[in-house]
């Protein structure tokens, strides 16, 4: 059954009701109250017209051009009426599409308004943990403060170092100053220094270090063409008027170099010839070291430099090093010459000794070898002499632990042999002189050896001393052996052989020079 028409009003009547508490609604209603008050005023309008158009008539006589104006400002402001009743129909259309929008829009609202409560249950509950969390910050943010305010008290005292530390500063920077200044005196001290000091070292010879194993080398090869020479000469028979005549002997004998605890038989056997090789060889190392082996030769004779610059180097070696550069850098012609004629008393000294024991050509050929030989030492002693350290050689029979004397080369068959394993030797061993030296190094202390150094041991003089006392007559009050049968001197240092038949003076194992 169709609603009447009763119905149909009053649904649309509630319909409009419901739509009035809308207000969007009442936006509409708004626009449609407009809508008479609009058709009133396009009535009024109409009136006016006609009221104008009564006045243009009554007054286009004489304002014709005035009312022509009004007229068509008059059109122009009715065209824009009309244009904004249209506009507003249209605003009308769209604002009721806009209601309909909003009906299906409040529905979705609601909707989300449900969801949106459960988000902020959740929201709560987080808000919540924020909280607690927030309150364990504050607390951490308090003890930060409470470690804030430490730290702060700590920048004070930080400050107030600084400002000293500034003033520290300060105060450095004037000593600078004044250290600057003092450094540019001894600046140029130090230069006047240097050039005095260029001066002095221009003064003296240059020295050399780290040639030792280069002069040991000629060291040794002086002793073996030494021993070469004499070796050659006497190991010859003497003539037998030699070996009686007492008197020939005696040069040999006294000489100055000489110990005089070395048996020497007056004979031709094996023993006899060592002994007279080693007493030779003896005297001219120790003529060499006399007026050759020298610091330096500024005089013709032997003078006290040698010991003077021996105790120098005891004290300090370096001050020695420098005295003898000087005394080496003067008068190196003279020192040139002195130093032959330092080799010719070496042979002239040495074959004096034993004149009266050679024949003419046995003699010159000693003199002319032993020539050779010395320049020979003198050429090796130049490298010593010019070393930066202070080296001596010494004939001191003197024990060093570890260093051991090495023994004289010589022969021992035949005959020799033979006499000699005729007396028993000693378990013992003991060196009875030095033949050729061993060198020391002076370093501000007690001369140290660095070679072995080659001396004659008591078990090689054995069987020329047994021979002697042969030959020696029993003394007339005791019967006892007479004096030459104690020529052998007793030495109180113990020092055992190596064994070896090398007599060249090698470097010792323990100097660490």
């Amino acid at each position: 059954m169709s609603a009447g028409p009763t119905q149909v009003l009053e649904a649309f009547v509630t319909n409009i009701r419901s739509l009035a508490s809308n207000d969007n609604y009442k936006a509409i209603a708004g626009a449609f109250d407009k809508i008479p008050q609009l058709n009133a005023e396009i009535n009024s309008k109409d009136a006016e017209i006609d009221s104008l158009k009564a006045e243009v008539t009554s007054l286009r006589a004489t304002h014709k051009n005035h009312v022509q104006e009004n007229l068509e400002t008059y059109c122009k402001q009715r065209d824009v009426f009309k244009s904004e009743k249209a506009q507003l129909f249209k605003k009308i259309s769209t604002l009721e599409a806009d209601i309909q929008e909003k009906v299906v829009t409040t529905t979705e609202h609601h909707q989300t308004a449900d969801l949106l409560r459960r988000q902020l249950d959740l929201a709560n509950k987080s808000l919540d943990e924020e909280k607690k969390t927030m309150m364990n910050a504050n607390a951490a943010i308090t003890k930060l403060q409470q470690s804030m305010k430490g730290k702060d008290t700590g920048i004070d005292k930080l400050r107030e170092g600084l400002h000293n530390e500034k003033a520290q500063v300060s105060k450095f920077q004037s000593q600078l100053q004044e250290t600057l200044k003092e450094k540019t005196s001894l600046e140029h001290e130090l230069q006047s220094s240097t050039t005095r000091l260029r001066e002095i070292e221009g003064f003296t010879a240059k020295l050399h270090e780290g040639d030792e194993a280069v002069w040991i080398g000629r060291l040794d090869e002086v002793w073996e063409s030494a021993h070469r020479l004499v070796d050659s000469i006497f190991k010859e028979d003497l003539t037998e008027k030699c070996l009686r005549d007492t008197s020939a002997w005696k040069n040999l004998r006294d000489s100055p170099h000489l110990d005089r605890g070395l048996p020497l038989p007056q004979s031709n056997s094996p023993a006899a010839k060592n002994m007279r090789i080693a007493a030779i060889l003896a005297i001219l190392a120790r003529c060499i070291d006399l007026h050759v082996f020298q610091p330096s030769h500024l005089l013709d004779e032997e003078d006290e430099i040698r010991p003077l610059l021996v105790r120098q180097a005891m004290a300090n070696s370096k001050k020695e090093s420098f005295c003898r550069a000087v005394l080496l850098s003067m008068f190196s012609e003279d020192q040139a010459r002195n130093a032959a004629k330092g080799i010719e008393r070496v042979v002239r000294e040495v074959p004096w000794c034993v004149r009266n024991l050679l024949s003419d050509a046995q003699y010159d050929s000693f003199r002319l070898g032993l020539e050779h030989v010395v320049k020979q030492a003198y050429h090796a002693w130049q490298l010593i002499q010019s070393a930066t350290e202070k080296f001596e050689p010494l004939f001191k029979l003197k024990h060093f632990e570890g260093i051991e004397w090495q023994m004289l080369s010589l022969d021992e068959d035949g005959a020799g042999a033979k006499e000699q394993s005729m007396v028993q030797t000693p378990e013992g061993d003991e060196a009875l002189l030095v033949i050729f030296p061993r060198i020391y190094i002076i370093e501000d202390n007690e001369p140290e050896p660095i070679t072995h150094g080659v001396a004659l041991m008591k078990s090689q003089s054995i069987a020329a001393a047994a021979e002697i006392e042969r030959r020696s007559p029993p003394s007339p009050t005791t019967g006892r052996p007479g004096p030459r049968s104690r020529a052998i001197r007793s030495r109180t240092l113990s020092i055992s052989s190596n064994g070896g038949n090398d007599f060249l003076s090698k470097r010792t194992p323990s100097a660490a020079h």
